[in-house]
């Protein structure tokens, strides 16, 4: 008996170093996809965030001058469909990495923030899909039987189409930050301040989709403005700050709660 006592002491200190081992390893594991997570994130600006600001032009006059500006400024707008399109792939892919590192704090709410992200990326890529259907368009200008003055219709047609889709993915984007602060300050990957950040910017994503809907010129409104403001502004130092804080400072130790049915 006195032998297995020493024997079970003796060996009590190398199970504690398995144990924190263990650990270790687990804690290095949440690390790197935490990294993970911040660089897809970061991947999004030269990728969607170029897209976005490479077309955004395109819808404006009549169908004359949407043609014009098209036949313009097609080798950009072919250059932005394809970073828009590898932009939402890896949209998805940044969607699944925050769902294994977040699902621990909450598996609805996991799951939740991917099928808003899932959705989001999947309407983007049909805006992406519309626009290359514009590009198509421009190559049956002088074929013969086309008239001019009806491709250019089908041009505008596209576009605006493209716009008005593209539209509808603020609710998406804007929704997923809920899940995404909410989790990131319950897990203690994220800082409260840019958890409450990004919550917040959820309002100017959404606010922009009822207002255009309304007022196609909502974003030069005084109530716009304002919004941008005062939802924008947080959300957009949320989100950029979640993409650093991710990328320089990982997952904190403690940052990994026991599992929760929220």
């Amino acid at each position: 008996m006195v032998t297995r006592m020493q024997s079970f002491e003796s060996a009590e200190p190398m199970v504690g170093r398995i144990v924190e081992g263990r650990g270790e390893t687990d804690h290095a594991a949440v690390n790197r996809l935490a990294r993970l997570a911040g660089l897809l994130y970061f991947v999004l600006i030269p990728t969607t965030g170029a897209w976005y600001g490479l077309t955004r032009e395109l819808v404006a006059g009549d169908p004359t001058t949407t043609l014009a500006h098209l036949v313009a400024a097609r080798a950009r707008v072919e250059i932005a469909v394809i970073a828009g399109a590898f932009g939402f792939v890896d949209y998805v892919i940044l969607g699944v990495v925050f769902y294994r590192l977040l699902r621990p704090s909450g598996p609805t709410a996991a799951g939740v923030l991917l099928a808003f992200v899932i959705t989001s990326a999947s309407l983007s890529l049909a805006t992406i899909a519309r626009q290359m259907d514009a590009l198509s368009l421009l190559d049956m200008t002088g074929m013969p039987g086309s008239a001019p003055e009806q491709i250019a219709l089908q041009v505008t047609l596209a576009v605006r189409g493209a716009s008005n889709l593209f539209l509808i993915t603020d609710i998406f984007s804007g929704l997923w930050l809920i899940p995404l602060g909410w989790l990131g300050m319950r897990s203690g990957l994220l800082p409260r301040t840019l958890g409450i950040a990004l919550i917040s910017g959820c309002i100017f994503y959404v606010a922009t989709f009822v207002g255009t809907v309304f007022e196609p010129e909502y974003g030069t409104t005084v109530v716009g403005r304002m919004v941008g403001v005062v939802s924008g502004v947080p959300g957009f130092i949320g989100e950029v700050g979640t993409i650093f804080w991710l990328l320089i400072r990982g997952a904190r130790r403690g940052s990994a709660p026991a599992a929760s049915t929220v």
